[in-house]
């Protein structure tokens, strides 16, 4: 019989050893194993972080990219490609970033200052960008050295820390970018990021296929292990159909489903079933509105003061006194229930209660009141006036906007809704051929006022025709950073909205998500498309 030495014996035990060490240091409960397969009902548009705001590309883009900073699970800003938060120098008017020395692009090539720079500078002129907006106080970025990086503004910027932490600010590879030009991002310059998966494939309308990247080592603090992943790679599955999506789920083809349906049945079968993992929880900055069009209505209408559209000039536009009396008739809890199974909030004001600097106007200003709704009318002969409310494709503003009908019919308005591709929508609010929407952002920064409310970003998202001189000069100072201007600006411009009952919030969208059982280690994160799946492994893999 073959026998070991007390040599070989020991030998093998270190390995042993060793090998267990390592696992313990990644953090993993298993060796590295499985793919899994996540469902979802579109597919990406293009995937270069700089020209893209859809959901379903910025799902996968923040597997593959990475950014500055990064959120913790209590949304505290924490490193993620630096080594810590910056430094502020108010004199020179510039933040101070130092990297971190170990990180690599997918391609190889090493992560430095140079691309922290290239990718400010093509966020803020590539042609066809979509975030130029979130620099627009940014002067310009300089490499110090290879491992530090400044970013100049030209005024005060509460928000430019927070957006180097989004997904809107992932880092590029400056030589692939390049390399590719145009073609970066798709199937003919394939995306290279620092993310612990890499690209692999893309057919369309079908799935997008990343693998992991074995040389990943810089998870953030918040995940035990630091990588690579503990994943083989990631399927992104395009099934357009909710019910198609379900069975295949069920079936074991999916591992995961976002956007579960809100469907109570559905819920109540998911959490009796053992191999299903239903989470139903809050996220961070969301808000479904119901706004209206504003355009030439006293009280910051667009054009009303300035004479640009006199009043009564745009037909369409929806008089103040019908907003406030709207604003009273809406139950937003039956919207919850109806459109979201109870998984939601009601609403407090139009900016999200998760953000600095909310406050609850819409809830003091217009409790649930039919009744005060039908006087309104009344006393302004507005009784019996018929509208219509539009809202992009998706099923639960379809559920909303029934529901809407049925509560304001009770007080006078008659209602009726249609659903439109998101182009005709945009084409139908420049062209003020609307009444009103029902649309909805997620986005976990107080700059949302701007972005939504401020007339230089009229047509689109300002969707309301509102706003005026007087509005932007309060709204301009929401980017400050001293924190009694800012608080002061964010107070005045949220009453105004309220006031002039602009919009309405209806609702704040929960999580509504699912996966198999044998995904272990996965945790949700307050923003949804905050995930690296590096804790996460499949279990029971077949071998």
């Amino acid at each position: 019989m073959f026998k070991l030495g007390k040599v070989t014996v020991l030998v093998v035990v270190l390995i042993a050893a060793f090998i267990g060490y390592v696992f313990l240091m990644r953090g993993a409960e298993a060796p590295p194993s499985g793919w899994i397969v996540i469902a979802q009902p579109e597919d990406a548009d293009i995937l270069d972080p700089a020209r893209t705001v859809y959901p379903w590309a910025v799902n996968v883009n923040c597997l593959m990219y990475e950014s500055l900073l990064t959120y913790d699970r209590d949304m505290n800003l924490i490193p993620m490609l630096a080594e810590d938060l910056p430094t502020y120098n108010e004199a020179g008017m510039f933040y101070e970033f130092k990297l971190r020395h170990d990180v690599k692009f997918h391609c190889g090539h090493p992560f430095t200052a140079e691309d922290v720079v290239y990718t400010i500078d093509r966020i803020k002129h590539l042609p066809g960008t979509k975030h130029s907006e979130s620099v627009k106080n940014v002067l310009a970025a300089e490499a110090v050295d290879d491992y530090t990086v400044r970013i100049y503004l030209t005024a005060p910027d509460r928000y430019i820390k927070d957006w180097c932490a989004t997904s809107s600010s992932h880092i590029v590879c400056k030589h692939s970018a390049e390399e590719h030009g145009i073609n970066f991002g798709t199937v003919m310059g394939p995306p290279c990021g620092t993310g612990p998966f890499k690209f692999k494939e893309w057919k369309a309308d079908d799935r997008v296929t990343l693998e992991r990247f074995d040389d990943y080592t810089w998870g953030p603090e918040m995940y035990q292990n630091k990588g690579p992943a503990h994943l083989e790679g990631i399927q992104f599955r395009v099934i357009p159909e909710f019910l198609a999506a379900e069975g295949q789920f069920e079936a074991g083809v999916v591992d995961f489903i976002l956007g579960v349906r809100a469907d109570i049945e559905l819920f109540e079968r998911w959490e009796d079933d053992p191999d299903i993992v239903l989470y139903k929880g809050s996220q961070v900055g969301n808000l479904v509105y119901l706004g209206f069009n504003c355009a030439g209505t006293p009280d910051h209408g667009y054009g009303y003061e300035n004479g640009e559209l006199p009043p009564g000039s745009v037909s369409k536009a929806v008089p103040k006194v019908v907003r406030q009396a709207i604003a009273y008739a809406l139950n937003e809890n039956r919207f919850i229930d109806l459109a979201y199974a109870g998984v939601g909030t009601p609403p407090t004001s139009w900016l999200a209660d998760t953000i600095w600097g909310s406050i609850e106007y819409q809830e003091d200003m217009y409790p649930y009141d039919p009744e005060k709704a039908r006087q309104l009318l009344e006393n302004a002969g507005y009784m019996g006036i018929e509208l219509k409310v539009i809202h992009w494709t998706d099923p639960h503003y379809d559920v909303i906007c029934t529901e809407m009908a049925r509560q304001l019919e009770n007080v006078g308005i008659t209602l009726s809704h249609e659903s439109l591709d998101f182009n005709i929508v945009e084409s139908r609010i420049a062209d003020k051929e609307y009444n009103m929407l029902v649309g909805g952002y997620n986005w976990p920064l107080a700059d949302m006022i701007w972005w939504e409310w401020h007339t230089v970003r009229l047509p689109s998202p300002n969707r309301f025709w509102w706003g005026d001189a007087y509005t932007d000069a309060i709204i301009d100072n929401t980017w400050l950073i001293d924190d009694e201007v800012f608080l002061k600006a964010m107070h005045e411009s949220q009453r105004l909205i309220a006031e002039d009952a602009a919009s309405v919030g209806l609702l704040h969208r929960g999580i509504a998500t699912a996966w198999r059982s044998h995904v272990k280690g996965y945790k949700v994160h307050p923003i949804v498309q905050n995930w690296h799946f590096l804790d996460t492994y499949k279990e029971n893999i077949a071998s």
